[in-house]
């Protein structure tokens, strides 16, 4: 390749070619069995767990998923675990059931600091305040849970 200096004159430039690797990523998608807790304290997300080996980058985690609770005015709390770190502080991201049986929409997305350059497991978290928690898996409603590397 040449590059034209401001006298008009040429001369070759060294060039390398770029090296970047495509960032990571992994899904979890379930679409049947849906998935229930009775635990009071964080538990795992029943195959909701994505190992990674990533560059020294953050990461985004998401979760689509849509649940109840069986109790009026417990509450579903959901959190992240990146190698045995909670993401979201000790509480996690909290919804109250007003209604019971009512169906709503627990998705959200959220982004780490940046992880060592080496294998990570991101696992998704939950726990009720009491009374049974569900999130649907099936054909008709799926759960999906993804991490992905940003470069």
């Amino acid at each position: 390749e040449l590059e034209t200096l401001t006298d008009g004159s040429t001369t070759a430039l060294h060039v390398h070619a770029a090296t970047a690797t495509a960032p990571v990523f992994g899904r979890v998608k379930r679409t049947s069995a849906n998935v229930t807790t009775t635990s009071t304290s964080l538990a795992d997300f029943t195959g909701a767990t994505v190992t990674l080996t990533t560059g020294a980058y953050p990461v985004r985690y998401s979760a689509t998923q849509s649940g109840n609770n069986n109790g009026a005015g417990n509450s579903l709390a959901f959190n992240v675990d990146i190698d045995g770190s909670l993401e979201l502080g000790t509480q996690g991201l909290l919804l109250d059931v007003a209604v019971v049986g009512e169906w709503s929409n627990f998705c959200f997305t959220g982004q780490s600091a940046a992880l060592s350059a080496a294998s990570h497991t991101i696992k998704l978290k939950w726990r009720v305040s009491a009374g049974t928690g569900t999130v649907l898996a099936s054909s008709g409603n799926a759960h999906i849970w993804a991490v992905e590397e940003i470069r």
